[in-house]
């Protein structure tokens, strides 16, 4: 299980710039109402929406948007949903050839009923061959070859958990859904991406509303290489592994929907850290393009390419010390 951290941030990247991701993919079903329905109440849908998703296809996505060769690897039913979820994948430039298919289990679904008038939303999501994802799934040259390896949590955590094992790269995880976490497999992490409610939950905080400082000193409570935390309009935390800390603003954007917009930073995060970015310009990038994806509908309705971040960089504050 003992792995050497990388140096996160050095000059160049020592696997040729790939990024492999090791995640879920699931076919969402959005359905718009004029308000949740109460326990055992029906309520009547005005639309049904069928759009990809899954957190893993969704990093993945964003990041096959912005920076060449990146693999998925995950599983899907051996149904349309599952050809569906590669097509559009593959669309984006994805490589899906570690995209395995699963007999007797269906592709990995979300059913969110979401309301008209503020986006409100309820979501239940059945993982179908999503838990079927194996370590001998990850025991393959994409994943300890790569120069980024990214993970999240919808799959089995011994399988994130050997993939960190076997990464040869840079490692970043976003622990969502959030959960706890061994302690062996945040030492395996180089860069850790939650959010403030999963570093509450992480550092078994109580809720409740924390400054940014307060926010550095949970980071610091974390055995990973460094901590990212994605604060939604209020762009991201850095804290370093050696303990300083910045906070990185977003450039000034007209937000339609920010569904989604966490996935889109952990993928450009990974692309900018692939291609030899130091880890505080890589927030940077991942903050621009997170900003970037909120301007349009749904998980992957904007995700921009690297034209488009390079752009709202220029109006992208530089970051401030904190603590």
């Amino acid at each position: 299980m003992a792995r050497k951290r990388t140096d996160v941030g050095a000059s160049a990247p020592a696997r040729g710039g790939s990024v492999t991701v090791v995640g879920s993919l699931n076919e969402d079903v959005l359905v718009t109402v004029d308000r949740l329905p109460g326990r055992g109440e029906t309520v009547i849908g005005t639309s049904v929406r069928i759009a990809p998703g899954g957190k893993g296809a969704n990093q993945a996505a964003a990041a096959g948007r912005l920076h060449r060769g990146v693999v998925l690897v995950g599983r899907v039913g051996d149904d349309p949903a599952g050809d569906r979820q590669r097509a559009a994948l593959a669309a984006l430039g994805v490589d899906v050839r570690l995209v395995h298919t699963t007999p007797g289990e269906p592709t990995g679904s979300a059913t969110i009923p979401v309301e008209a008038d503020g986006g409100e939303n309820l979501i239940v999501v059945v993982p179908g061959a999503n838990a079927a994802l194996s370590p001998a799934d990850v025991d393959v040259a994409e994943v300890r070859d790569a120069a980024v390896l990214l993970l999240q949590l919808e799959n089995p955590l011994d399988t994130v958990r050997a993939a960190a094992a076997a990464a040869g790269g840079t490692v970043v995880l976003n622990p969502a859904p959030a959960q706890p976490l061994p302690a062996e497999l945040v030492r395996l992490v180089d860069v850790l991406v939650p959010n403030e409610h999963e570093l509450l939950r992480l550092t078994g905080a109580d809720d409740g509303d924390r400054t940014p400082a307060d926010l550095v000193g949970l980071g610091r409570q974390l055995d990973a290489g460094a901590v990212v935390v994605t604060l939604g309009a209020g762009g991201a935390l850095v804290v370093t592994g050696t303990g300083t800390a910045s906070l990185q603003a977003p450039p000034p954007v007209s937000a339609v929907d920010t569904t989604g917009a966490g996935d889109c930073f952990c993928g450009a995060l990974a692309g900018a850290l692939a291609r030899g970015e130091e880890l505080a310009a890589a927030v940077r990038y991942a903050v621009a393009a997170a900003a970037a994806s909120t301007t349009g509908p749904g998980a992957r309705g904007a995700l921009p390419d690297d034209a488009t971040v390079q752009d709202l960089l220029t109006r992208t504050p530089p970051a401030v010390l904190v603590g």
